[in-house]
């Protein structure tokens, strides 16, 4: 159930990723064309050096702005792909041990990669202490 509640979240968000990575590529090409017409139009004398050097310099600023922002989704993606293959790998991992009847120590090295115990407090006369179990490949769950 985690994995599909996971993986659903996930193709939506990798969807909405694709489409503006897509929009950032046209984009990029565009504004490659725009540059290239900008520096024919100053060879020509279509346009002055001044206002040749002010469409550059914003044309170039655009473009850095949508490159970085291409390079951060491109990030994204490989790091949502990562995690999804994680995902399968923990799955697979929890499947071997469906009819656990102990626990040892290879169990847990296999299963947990750190537990956080936090400090002990007294709330109306009962303690209280939080736990995390961060397992292998997920994290925290």
């Amino acid at each position: 159930k985690l994995k599909q509640h996971i993986q659903s979240a996930s193709a939506a968000q990798q969807e909405d990723c694709r489409q503006e990575i897509s929009r950032l590529r046209r984009r990029l090409e565009e504004l490659e064309q725009i540059t290239a017409k900008l520096y024919e139009d100053k060879v020509s004398g279509a346009i002055s050096g001044d206002s040749f050097s002010v469409l550059i310099q914003k044309n170039e600023q655009e473009r850095i702005q949508k490159s970085e922002r291409l390079d951060s989704l491109l990030a994204g993606e490989r790091k949502a792909q990562q995690d999804i293959a994680n995902i399968h790998q923990w799955a697979g991992t929890i499947r071997q041990y469906l009819d656990l009847q102990e626990l040892n120590q290879e169990i847990i090295e296999e299963l947990i990669d750190r537990i956080e115990v936090g400090e002990r407090t007294v709330i109306d006369g009962q303690r209280h202490q939080d736990i995390k179990i961060y397992y292998r490949f997920v994290g925290l769950v």
